[in-house]
């Protein structure tokens, strides 16, 4: 297969799966999916199956269930009932396709979701009074609107500071005095298996540049943010948005949007240490 078929493919499948993550709440099937992307429903299966190893219907369905399992341990102050009907579920048949992807009914899930937490192998501990301390740094911004060539990925976000090195390098001729890179975490590895999480490594670029029309693109939306100011060193990213953003969603009665969470970085030294900008998008 030469790399032109190749390019289009992995176009086509970007295209596919950018739609259906941002459409997670609507009653989407394949045909919708096929209809976005304007290819045939069999080809975009065929495409899909061999580039992800997953179905597309499978893929619609489990990550309806691990986002609905993502927001049952970030949005406590939301009943199961609700979390499950913007998704398109009833009660019976949400716990039935729970416990059928994650061995485990959604209620027991989100009572047993702090622990889940520390089985990960990214996670490390944190005392409350770090985590009262931490929650200080968390202030609600207004963000514009960021267009970004980007790379989807899909692995263990501890191979993140390698695939970030190439990208770099690879996207060196098109950095400016401006250009922000920015990361995109789309699974909780305490939900996905760590192993085949998706993520997105960005970079910013002027939309009317003519050296990008080969490149895939995308807008991250601004608006109205919860922004943590993360300065410290990578170890203890994974725990900022496992406990400290859940404490202090449940403290403050915001509540999240289906936009990304993205990480912008504004610094990083060579011995590890590092500035982020994690934001959380608010309703």
């Amino acid at each position: 297969m030469d790399n032109t078929t190749l390019t289009i493919e992995k176009t086509i499948i970007n295209k596919a799966i950018t739609y259906i993550l941002s459409n997670l709440e609507e009653d989407i099937s394949v045909g919708d999916v096929s209809s976005f992307c304007g290819i045939s429903k069999y080809h975009l299966n065929r495409v899909f199956r061999k580039e992800t190893g997953e179905a597309l219907y499978e893929f619609i369905k489990r990550n309806k269930i691990e986002r609905s399992a993502w927001r049952l341990k970030v949005e406590k102050n939301k009943s199961v009932t609700e979390i499950s009907s913007d998704y398109g579920y009833s009660s019976s048949n949400f716990s039935t396709e729970f416990k059928k992807s994650l061995h485990i009914s959604p209620s027991l899930f989100r009572k047993e979701s702090e622990e889940r937490v520390h089985l990960c192998s990214l996670s490390r501990g944190l005392t409350l009074d770090d985590m009262e301390s931490m929650e200080k740094n968390i202030t609600i911004e207004t963000l514009p609107d960021m267009f970004v060539i980007y790379e989807r990925k899909k692995g263990n976000y501890k191979n993140m500071p390698s695939q970030w090195c190439s990208f770099i390098e690879k996207y060196s001729y098109l950095k400016t005095d401006d250009t922000l890179y920015i990361e995109c975490t789309l699974d909780d590895p305490s939900i996905t298996d760590e192993d085949n999480c998706l993520y997105e490594i960005c970079q910013t670029v002027d939309k009317t540049d003519r050296r990008i029309s080969n490149l895939s693109t995308t807008m991250f939306t601004g608006g109205k943010y919860a922004v943590y100011h993360y300065k410290g060193w990578p170890e203890f990213l994974y725990m900022v948005y496992q406990e400290v953003f859940c404490r202090w969603l449940k403290k403050t009665g915001y509540e999240i949007d289906p936009r990304p969470i993205i990480d912008i970085y504004r610094l990083v030294r060579d011995d590890g240490y590092m500035e982020i900008d994690i934001c959380f998008p608010l309703k």
